[in-house]
């Protein structure tokens, strides 16, 4: 049985409820309110006779030791382990790894972007991977009464770049671009540019400083985290690492109205007031409506606009060598992968070559 008490010493939280957990140790929680505290003691009492209690505090452990933990019990081969490890230390600890237990329990928005926006590069195995990674956590945890629940059950991957699925290479007009930036608040309208004009990522474009251009050439070097309070190393790159690609000149046009619009905060060109940053997540939302409201088919997301960049590139004959360059890309076989199918020029060209060797050869003959 848990018993209820009053500390005077405790000013803020003078009610404490008492019980021993399940291994005989004494554990206690405090309330500000009395009320508060038999509501506990009583679902407490519940839930130990129904077997269910669990101590919240267990929850608030780092979801970086409970992923580890999981991946140490797994009875997996090595290569498989070592996978699986590859993915938890690449893409799912920089997001998730410094967050509470439970608060990545009932984050389901928040995981369902990871999977689906943030992860959007890597191929659909090391995604279903990344999202067996955080569910087998989680399911571990609830069954050794660290979580009560989680709500992370069920969610779908949407098709990515990596599959041979094209559907979500859309296409808009010009007209259509313009009205996908109005429809954004007036300070944010021209991340829809730097992401058009020269393929960046969400992440990328909100980073984005006046000293990054110079002379027709953007130079990123850092890219804003998920929750916007801060900014970390572009990926696939160490900190202090850069990534330059030509700035077209309606962009560089685009910069200058917006500083002279909109100034800047400590450099950033799209520093918010309350945190420092623009979040992914309210991005994310006035994109998607403002996609809408430009009649861009369903589907379409902030990194549908690398696809844009990239296809009007490959389209007129840049090498996708330097298109790969551009985008950042960690290996050149990831750009064919995704964009192989927008060069078939290369064909042409390559039957056109063959054919001149073959003429020139047998005259030399």
């Amino acid at each position: 049985m848990a018993s209820l008490t009053k500390r005077l010493r405790n000013k803020n939280k003078p009610w404490t409820v008492q019980w021993y957990d399940g291994a005989g140790k004494r554990r206690e929680a405090a309330f500000p309110t009395n009320r508060e505290a038999k509501d506990f003691k009583i679902k407490l009492e519940h839930d130990e006779r129904e077997g269910t209690f669990v101590d919240p505090r267990l929850g608030r452990e780092p979801f970086s030791d409970a992923a580890k933990r999981w991946l140490a019990g797994l009875a997996v081969a090595p290569e498989t382990r070592r996978a699986y490890r590859s993915v938890l230390d690449n893409h799912v600890l920089p997001t998730l790894g410094d967050r509470a237990l439970g608060q990545v329990a009932q984050d389901r928005e928040g995981t369902t972007q990871l999977l689906n926006q943030s992860l959007v590069e890597l191929s659909r195995q090391r995604r279903e991977i990344a999202r067996l990674v955080i569910t087998g956590t989680l399911d571990e945890a609830v069954r050794a009464a660290r979580l009560p629940r989680h709500r992370l059950d069920g969610i779908r991957l949407v098709s990515n770049s990596g599959s041979h699925d094209r559907s979500d290479f859309v296409f808009p007009s010009r007209s259509q671009i313009e009205v996908l930036a109005a429809g954004l608040r007036p300070g944010i309208q021209l991340t829809i540019w730097l992401m058009r004009g020269c393929g960046l990522r969400v992440s990328e474009a909100l980073a984005m400083r006046t000293d990054c251009f110079r002379d027709g050439t953007l130079r990123i070097f850092e890219q804003v985290q998920p929750d916007g309070r801060g900014t970390v190393a572009l990926k696939h790159r160490s900190p202090g690492e850069s990534r330059e690609m030509p700035a077209p000149a309606y962009l560089l046009e685009a910069v200058d109205r917006h500083v002279s619009e909109h100034g800047t905060r400590d450099g950033y060109l799209l520093a918010g007031a309350r945190v420092p940053f623009v979040q992914h997540r309210g991005y994310l939302k006035s994109f998607t409506r403002a996609a809408q409201l430009a009649g861009i088919p369903e589907g379409f997301t902030p990194h549908s606009l690398r696809h844009v960049f990239a296809s009007a590139l490959l389209a007129r004959g840049v090498p996708i060598t330097d298109v790969a360059e551009w985008l950042g890309h960690r290996s050149i076989e990831v750009t064919y992968r995704i964009y192989g199918h927008l060069v078939p020029s290369a064909w042409g060209r390559a039957r056109e070559a063959l054919d001149a060797e073959y003429e020139a050869w047998s005259k030399a003959a």
